[in-house]
């Protein structure tokens, strides 16, 4: 790969954290996905699922509900992002019949037996961590810059540091190293097949891989739609448990 030293260009890594964190996602989306899991033996297993989001300002949230296999049908998802304070994150089992609050110690656990956990599921704020660019280099038929994050406090994040692969012309991430409290690599994440869809840059196919459980949790978008209105009952626990 082409890299380049890191006095040849002047943007900080606090910058470039922020480009990211203030992409342009629309004012809301909706899209119908895949996920395949695919476990260390190379087995496969289908969930199809719809996510919605929406951004008031000062406000984001996000919801998820699963579809199939039966088993996981009706499980849903709930996040309230307030961008200047903690995020709220709730989750909703059928056979439990009732709304649970993802505590933060509990953000470290896996998301629904996927490799992501709940901590990946929510945007970082950049305020959190300590940003520096360590180069830039082509990756993926882009100039990226690779960003290093490091947790200001070590409480706050089940890892120890992450190395992002930003586009620079895009502002989003193609590739996520995540890296445990000893310095080691233990997952990744990468966005792939990127697309223009109302307008807006779209990974259509996102991978996290456990490396080392070494398993895979892909994510495959099949329709998205920018900026149509969602109504706002949609984001709330009532919501979660009845549909409607």
């Amino acid at each position: 790969m082409f890299s380049m030293p890191i006095c040849a260009w002047s943007t900080d890594g606090n910058a470039v954290a922020q480009k990211v964190y203030d992409r342009d996602d629309g004012k809301d989306s909706y899209a119908r996905l895949k996920m395949l899991l695919i476990d260390k033996k190379g087995h496969k297993r289908l969930r199809t699922l719809i996510t919605a989001v929406k951004d008031y300002g000062t406000l984001s949230k996000s919801y998820t509900r699963f579809y199939t296999p039966s088993a996981i049908d009706g499980t849903t998802f709930l996040t309230w992002e307030v961008h200047d304070s903690d995020n709220d994150q709730f989750l909703y089992l059928p056979a439990l019949r009732r709304v649970r609050r993802v505590v933060s110690r509990q953000k470290k656990n896996r998301f629904v037996n996927t490799d992501f956990t709940f901590e990946d599921l929510e945007r970082r704020k950049v305020s959190l961590d300590s940003h520096r660019i360590l180069k830039v280099e082509a990756y993926s038929g882009y100039s990226c810059w690779v960003l290093e994050s490091i947790p200001k406090e070590k409480e706050s994040s089940q890892y120890g540091k992450r190395v992002s692969w930003i586009a620079k012309d895009l502002h989003m991430a193609l590739r996520i190293d995540f890296y445990d409290s000893r310095g080691n690599l233990v997952k990744r994440m990468l966005n792939r097949n990127l697309k223009k869809i109302d307008g807006i840059w779209t990974a259509m196919d996102s991978e996290m891989q456990d490396l080392k459980r070494r398993s895979r949790t892909i994510l495959r978008i099949t329709q998205v739609k920018y900026n149509k209105g969602i109504p706002d009952h949609i984001f709330s626990k009532e919501y979660m448990r009845h549909g409607k």
